[in-house]
């Protein structure tokens, strides 16, 4: 039997396992002194790692993830799927069934409906303030019906809204796009998701 010495033995330790890369990760920290053109990007998310936070990369390839995305949980419960898991995955493409706009990355996917969801879709506070309204706006997850049509307008940006997810005051009818909704809400947050 041969032994490995400390420096090999330290080495190990220091690797760590993530299902959506096939090479160990090392914790590393960002230098801030690049420019942010070239910044480390999280494959998870696609968002620059902030300068001087740790990180987990791959010595052999550019692969990347920061913290939250490494501990992102592999099966949620969310209330747009309610009788599936979602389960995290890591795609070259996806259309997310939230926003409506592609991914890459990591999403969450029902393998039943196959729908997927951006990670950060699916995080998405349940409900929200906003400072033009009064009321709570609670996450919808269809838009609503208004006398047969199907759709809606902003009440803050005034822009036609599309077939996803929206947030919505039922009793005054007032609808937001996601992004008018969290871009300038003030942040009354509920409960988004059930990890297993």
């Amino acid at each position: 039997m041969i032994r490995r010495n400390n420096e090999e033995q330290e080495e190990e330790r220091l690797l760590f396992r993530h299902f959506s890369h096939e090479h160990p990760l090392e914790v590393a920290c960002d230098d801030s002194s690049r420019p942010e053109s070239d910044r480390v990007t999280c494959v998870g998310c696609g968002i620059h790692l902030l300068p001087r936070k740790a990180y987990y990369t791959c010595r052999t390839c550019d692969f990347s993830l920061h913290r939250p995305c490494y501990n992102m949980p592999r099966k949620v419960h969310h209330p747009a799927d309610p009788g599936h898991d979602l389960v995290l995955h890591l795609s070259t493409s996806f259309a997310c069934k939230g926003c409506g706009n592609p991914g890459s990355g990591f999403s969450y996917h029902c393998g039943i409906c196959l729908q997927s969801y951006h990670i950060l879709c699916s995080a998405l506070p349940l409900s929200t303030s906003h400072y033009s309204h009064p009321h709570v706006l609670k996450l919808e997850f269809s838009p609503p019906n208004y006398d047969g049509l199907e759709g809606f307008c902003c009440d803050i940006c005034k822009n036609p809204g599309s077939d996803h997810w929206l947030y919505r005051c039922g009793t005054c009818e007032f609808d937001v796009h996601l992004h008018c909704a969290i871009s300038n809400g003030q942040g009354h947050q509920s409960q988004t998701q059930e990890t297993n």
